[in-house]
């Protein structure tokens, strides 16, 4: 097993980029490849469960290696919750992905860092042991005292690894004074933590070939140390790390007026955030989860997600006064979405595992069942609604209507039976299809009539579903630094 660290002496030089991009192509080797990042600072994470999440270049990361996004690779996370521009933001911490309090980054490093960098170090030690390559986002606020000569924690952190480790450093070409930066870095390094550098990269590289010659000459002298690849700027794909975005926004969609904005109950039971990364790849959408201490606020819709535990989540449910505000939503012409047995709670009413009934939302006039744990089949099948002939694809979730009858007015939305349903004024939708957003053309045809409501233009509609759009990504990334590295060089031992 090997270590590939990468740093840099400036803000948004590529690391993340060109981590995804190497746990791809090492992927693609038949390498077992683990991406790690021992703390970062975010806008806005991925939420991993109920409670944790990671960063968004995190879970890129991740889906870059083919493995799942977790807060074992992401530790620690600095969540910026100050306006931008403020001297001295605020940062709400997270550790294993929960926050346990707001702090100030020196705050940070005084305070919670000696309690941080235990849990740091055991996630590294635990992964070392079940991959073929770790690949280590640095984490370049981790100097305590800048003008301090050599305090990045990041080294502290790679020395401690029991097997070989090749630092590269990254350079961005975007901006001048790339080769001062450089030097201003090295000579920050102590002796024993230049050891553990391996080369340069120059990224979004524009020069020619005499200058790229100049340039290695000048790092071989210096530094002595060769440069590994100069990366060119990426054609034809707008990729950011921190945003789940798998298509390039119109810059109308950029205007908050423009977008949707769907709120997701967040239920204690909700059974996969994942279903709902298509829509926080759309850059047309803001998507919030929703908990207890927040009101509806009449969004363009709401979704009920799928639960593994439905009795519980509709006690959660009745306690806030949901029903309520639901059923003054929908009377407002509100749309409401439910997956799974989050579809089965709009009901009007629950069986319970002793026969007896429970009032459910109400919304729906038929009666439901709840499923825990039921086997999921996958299905593929045509929409009628909200446009027809449209091909989905997922994994059956079990219906639980009990009642239903054509002569209720509801519709079916698919060409397979009780797969979905949506009551004559559509603002009201039943589906037991996991994954139903991932199928691109269908969520696009649904978002657009909401957009309708609001007199907003339409999106295009004949896009490739998420995960292959996100697959395309990945394997671009990938594509594009074999052209200028290659990547398994980068294991070698150093000359």
């Amino acid at each position: 097993m090997r270590a590939i660290a990468i740093f840099s002496p400036s803000r948004r030089s590529g690391k993340s980029w060109l981590i995804t991009a190497l746990a791809r192509s090492l992927t693609r080797q038949g390498l077992r490849v683990v991406p790690f990042q021992s703390q970062t600072e975010i806008t806005d994470g991925y939420r991993v469960d109920a409670a944790a999440e990671v960063s968004q270049s995190s879970a890129w990361q991740a889906w870059a290696a083919k493995i799942q996004p977790a807060t074992h690779l992401n530790p620690v996370l600095l969540k910026a919750c100050s306006p931008p521009g403020e001297p001295w933001p605020k940062f709400q911490l997270l550790i294993q992905g929960r926050g346990i309090g707001t702090v100030k980054r020196t705050a940070y490093y005084d305070n919670y860092y000696d309690i941080a960098r235990p849990l740091i170090r055991e996630c590294l030690m635990e992964l070392q042991s079940n991959c073929d390559v770790l690949l280590f986002d640095s984490y370049r606020d981790s100097l305590c005292h800048p003008l301090a000569s050599d305090t990045d924690q990041n080294f502290e952190l790679l020395k401690g690894l029991e097997v070989p480790v090749a630092g590269i450093i990254l350079i961005d070409c975007t901006h001048e004074g790339g080769i001062n930066q450089l030097w201003g870095l090295w000579q920050r390094l102590s002796p024993e933590n230049r050891q553990l550098i391996r080369g340069v990269i120059f990224n979004q590289w524009q020069g020619d070939r005499p200058q790229e010659t100049q340039t290695s000459q000048w790092v071989k002298t210096h530094l002595k140390r060769p440069v590994l690849g100069y990366i060119r700027p990426l054609q034809n794909l707008t990729f950011d790390p921190e945003s789940l975005c798998t298509l390039p926004a119109p810059n109308p969609t950029k205007l908050p007026q423009n977008k949707l904005r769907l709120q997701v109950l967040q239920l204690p039971n909700l059974s996969s955030y994942a279903d709902f990364d298509p829509l926080m790849g759309e850059s047309s959408v803001n998507l919030e989860f929703l908990d207890h201490t927040e009101p509806l606020c009449y969004p363009d819709a709401v979704i009920v997600p799928h639960t593994d535990q439905a009795i519980a989540d509709l006690d959660y449910l009745h306690k806030y006064g949901y029903p309520q505000q639901l059923q003054q939503f929908v009377n407002a012409g509100g749309t409401v979405l439910g997956i799974g047995n989050g579809a089965n709670l709009l009901s009007k009413k629950i069986v319970l595992p002793s026969g007896d009934f429970q009032p459910a939302l109400g919304l729906m006039p038929f009666a439901s069942q709840s499923h825990t744990k039921a086997a999921l089949f996958p299905v593929e099948t045509f929409s009628r609604l909200p446009f027809p002939n449209l091909p989905l694809s997922g994994m059956t979730l079990p219906c639980g209507i009990l009642n239903y009858a054509p002569s209720s007015g509801y519709t079916q939305l698919f060409e397979t039976p009780n797969l979905g349903l949506v009551n004559p004024s559509q603002n009201i939708w039943v589906v037991y299809l996991q994954g139903l957003f991932n199928n691109g053309s269908w969520c696009r045809f649904w978002l657009n009539a909401l957009r309708q409501k609001r007199g907003l233009s339409s999106l295009p509609t004949g896009i490739a579903n998420f995960n292959e759009r996100q697959e395309a990504i990945l394997e671009t990334l990938a594509n594009h630094i074999e052209q200028y590295i290659d990547p398994m060089t980068l294991l070698d031992e150093a000359p």
